[in-house]
């Protein structure tokens, strides 16, 4: 399947103009680059006519989210088209090791908001060292080696449904207050949403960052496991699920989403925690094997600069909020991002089979509701 995926593409590009391969042949790995399993593509032409082989960027982070970071640098380059490959970061972080270890070519960047999967290959020798300033650059400047390198972050936020539903007292503004409304629920009012972490990278890394608050963590399951608890996949179809009211609660939706809800005139509520919020850090990676490392490294200083700042702050801000107040809250949750070796605790096996087997026991997978991905959006990962 990777090798008629990566042919697929390969002739998509031809058909475009833009062949990507090398004097190398075609031999697997070694002529074009190998997708991951599942991975769907988007391909953004260049904005002028040329001959420039496009950028290769693979990625976990949904293709939507990436598009105005890409449409914004391709006025810089217009010349430069990009074909962005996305996929689960499941299936991301083993094709990315075994092209490294294969000697394969490799993306020409790599985006995910698994920072984690970045700094184990990285600790692997699978990096480019990108010049000082793109660290510099990052937001508080979360970098490390300048091989990982964070651009954005993405925080939990709770999501309440506006419609259809009387809520049990005041919406909880933290996750204690959250621990006691979800106790009031009754069981007409009580379809909550949240991620199956066995599934979902994304749903795994903010349960990792929940766990680390010791003091509730174990509460907060047991007040999730009294409920009508359904498990999702995705954000985008969690905020979707409460737009519907399929659930009238769910819990750590991708803040950026459920703004961008907000903005497309969906019913719900979003409040975001305000005694600590779970969050990701989007980050980037040029590997050893990319074909066009100097336009990955134009791309990389792109995404730090202050003109791809503005559209992660437009991401984090409030629907409504004035200009200064939503820069200011913005910049707060960019001031967060973080990248260091710590991140690899979440690769431990063993922690992240505690981590499952803890989550399992209280939130009853087995008899939980799993909800696929939204048919219209393709492979979603966030």
């Amino acid at each position: 399947m990777k090798r008629i995926l990566a042919i697929l593409i390969l002739a998509a590009l031809v058909v475009a103009g833009l062949v990507y391969m090398t004097t190398r042949g075609p031999a697997r790995g070694k002529g074009y680059f190998v997708p991951p399993e599942g991975a769907t593509v988007t391909f953004f032409p260049a904005q002028k006519a040329g001959s420039a082989a496009p950028i290769i960027v693979s990625g976990s982070i949904d293709a939507g989210f990436m598009r105005p970071f890409l449409l914004a640098f391709q006025q810089h380059y217009p010349m430069l088209p990009v074909a962005y490959i996305q996929s689960r970061s499941g299936a991301f972080l083993p094709r990315a090791l075994e092209a490294c270890r294969g000697g394969e070519l490799a993306a020409d960047l790599y985006l995910t908001t698994s920072t984690d999967h970045l700094v184990r290959l990285a600790n692997e020798d699978c990096a480019q060292t990108l010049p000082s300033s793109v660290g510099r650059a990052a937001p508080a400047q979360a970098a490390w080696r300048d091989q990982v390198v964070a651009f954005t972050v993405e925080p939990a936020a709770f999501v309440f449904a506006r419609r259809d539903f009387r809520p049990p007292g005041p919406l909880p503004s933290n996750h204690m207050a959250l621990l006691e409304w979800l106790r009031r629920l009754d069981g007409q009012h009580d379809r909550v949403g949240t991620y199956d972490i066995e599934a979902s990278a994304d749903g795994y890394d903010f349960a990792a960052s929940d766990s680390r608050q010791t003091a509730i963590y174990g509460r907060l399951l047991e007040s999730l496991s009294r409920t009508d608890i359904r498990l999702y996949c995705c954000s985008n179809v969690m905020v979707d699920a409460v737009d519907r009211g399929e659930v009238l609660f769910a819990y750590n939706v991708q803040l950026s989403y459920a703004y961008a809800s907000q903005r497309a005139g969906s019913r719900i509520v979003v409040v975001v925690p305000d005694d600590y919020q779970a969050l990701q850090t989007l980050s980037l990676m040029v590997p050893r094997g990319a074909r066009a490392p100097n336009e990955a490294v134009r791309l990389a200083t792109f995404l730090v600069s202050d003109e791809a700042r503005d559209i992660a702050r437009k991401d984090l801000s409030p629907p409504g909020a004035s200009a200064a107040v939503a820069a200011a809250y913005a910049d707060q949750l960019l001031a967060q991002a973080t990248v260091s070796p710590v991140l690899l605790s979440l690769q431990d096996r063993s922690r992240r089979q505690h981590l499952i087997g803890e989550w399992r026991a209280a939130v009853h997978p087995a008899s939980a509701r799993t909800r696929p991905a939204h048919p219209a959006q393709g492979a979603p990962t966030r």
